[in-house]
């Protein structure tokens, strides 16, 4: 079954590159807006090639560019500019990515097409916003997740180097994430009202809004957030059976209570700090006690108890175990339209209740470099000058 789409005729102009804008107008490809990306003729957008290449195409372009539409323009070139400046008059959305005053050098004024323009809303994405003395700094992801307080780092060969983890960025995502709600929110505004926005969103400051707490917590006391191994035992890391690590998270009183009492070591409740909602103390006795626990059962059978206990755990899964497993064939995060191609389209995290149906379904791939110049150019332009 199709998805609803809710920003049918709703037109895109993308002039990003690379992650954030690109996260950002797949996320209203997926609800239906036609985003048209402008790209430069010859190269297009830089995650084409940017490995890993599946199919000769990068693999990035591939998930974060499907169901887009190509047109191939130059606008630092006089008649480019004109074109751009067309398509725009005629776009309901216009999403750029660059460094404050970028556009300007190329003769692009988004003021003067806001001026001349009321409807049009404008999202300007960049690293650390469009003021502040990083403002002109050039950054990758990790460069603002870094900036933000979201990389650690651990010794390696005498040195320190980023800690092991996923290679992703806390800042791509959310700034992507946050571009697209509140380009919704300029919408709607724009068809109630007919007016439109000029949006700024800093991938950085998203980054560091979602460390609100940490920092709220700093403000109010002088004091960091407590690191999460220092939670104690009943919020840790265990070894069931067959060698599958488990996170264990029974934080609160009643799981705690809950979890004893499945095991049936009422004496190990009793052990619970009183008062405490978090056991803050390193309990190395009641974590080996756990460990022996943990070590009578298979992960599998633990997800049971966990599941008819009430208690909150879960395994820890690798990449590959995560598309292997049940639940998530079972949430449908994988549009199945093409079963040959070898790289899933993984759906939004969103479902409409009446049709069953997620964001992104069917949406189409990734398109070609200048695939659609002939067929945006004639639609767009010859329908504003009435033709």
């Amino acid at each position: 079954m199709t998805a609803p789409h809710p920003l049918a005729g709703v037109r895109v102009l993308d002039l990003t590159r690379l992650l954030a804008g690109a996260t950002a107008t797949r996320k209203l490809a997926d609800l239906g807006a036609e985003v048209v990306k402008v790209e430069e003729p010859g190269r297009g957008d830089y995650l084409r090639t940017i490995p890993p290449l599946v199919d000769g195409e990068g693999l990035m372009h591939r998930v974060l560019n499907r169901g887009k539409k190509s047109v191939a323009l130059d606008y630092r070139t006089d008649e480019g500019r004109a074109t751009l400046d067309r398509l725009a008059l005629a776009a309901d959305v216009l999403v750029e990515v660059s460094r404050p005053g970028r556009l300007a050098e190329f003769g692009i004024d988004l003021a003067d097409l806001r001026r001349r323009h009321p409807r049009l809303v404008i999202c300007s994405v960049s690293a650390y916003g469009q003021t502040g003395p990083l403002a002109s700094l050039p950054a990758h992801g990790m460069n603002m997740d870094a900036y933000a307080g979201w990389v650690s780092t651990d010794p390696w060969n005498g040195r320190r180097r980023i800690a092991s983890g996923i290679f992703t960025s806390v800042a791509v995502e959310l700034g992507g994430l946050n571009a697209a709600v509140a380009i919704l929110a300029a919408v709607l505004e724009a068809r109630t009202t007919g007016r439109g926005a000029w949006i700024e969103v800093s991938c950085w400051d998203a980054a560091v809004e979602a460390t609100r707490l940490r920092l709220a917590h700093f403000a109010a006391t002088g004091s960091d957030l407590f690191d999460v191994r220092e939670l104690g035992p009943l919020y840790d890391v265990y070894t069931a059976a067959d060698g599958r690590l488990l996170l264990f998270g029974a934080l609160e009183r009643k799981f705690w209570d809950r979890f004893c009492a499945g095991v049936e070591r009422p004496d190990l409740a009793a052990r619970w700090t009183s008062g405490a909602a978090v056991q803050f103390d390193a309990d190395d006795e009641l974590r080996g006690e756990l460990d022996a626990i943990f070590a009578r059962h298979p992960a599998a059978e633990w997800i049971e108890r966990f599941t008819a206990w009430e208690v909150p755990g879960a395994e820890i899964l690798e990449p590959a175990e995560v598309l292997d497993h049940p639940h998530f064939r079972a949430r449908k995060l994988v549009d199945e339209g093409d079963p040959d191609d070898p790289v899933p389209s993984i759906l939004d995290p969103v479902v409409w209740v009446e049709t069953q149906t997620r964001p992104g379904t069917g949406v189409g791939p990734s398109p070609a470099l200048g695939e659609h110049t002939d067929e945006i150019l004639k639609a767009w332009l010859e329908e504003r000058n009435g033709t």
